[in-house]
């Protein structure tokens, strides 16, 4: 049984969002968190989100994500100091990677299927 929702309310809005990677050597990892805290804490308000991970199956592999409300909040950090900063953390501490970017809708929809069990 699939049920659909036709009277969700759509929302125009998109949000960017940035995804910078890289490996940190051994003894490093501590000080990288450090400055991605900092890095944090100076970020605008227009940043609706930021994440630091770590891959679980390479624990010297970190990325960094996060979501904006604007195309121009977006631009304008990548211009920044604070975005040298984080590659720059990368690129002492380890190897920087790749920086990732795109957009999508701020609102997700999902087809949900319920299955009955067969019951006799």
């Amino acid at each position: 049984m699939v049920e659909v929702c036709n009277n969700l309310p759509m929302e125009k809005d998109m949000l960017y969002f940035l995804k910078v990677s890289g490996t940190i050597r051994i003894g490093k990892h501590q000080e990288f968190q450090q400055t991605v805290q900092f890095i944090f804490n100076q970020l605008p308000t227009q940043c609706v989100k930021r994440e630091l991970a770590i891959d679980v199956h390479n624990t010297y592999h970190y990325y960094v994500s996060t979501l904006w409300q604007s195309e121009e909040t977006l631009a304008a950090f990548k211009a920044s100091n604070i975005f040298d900063l984080l590659k720059g953390a990368f690129q002492t501490l380890g190897r920087f990677d790749e920086s990732m970017e795109g957009s999508g809708l701020s609102i997700q929809t999902f087809d949900v299927r319920y299955h009955e069990s067969n019951r006799v």
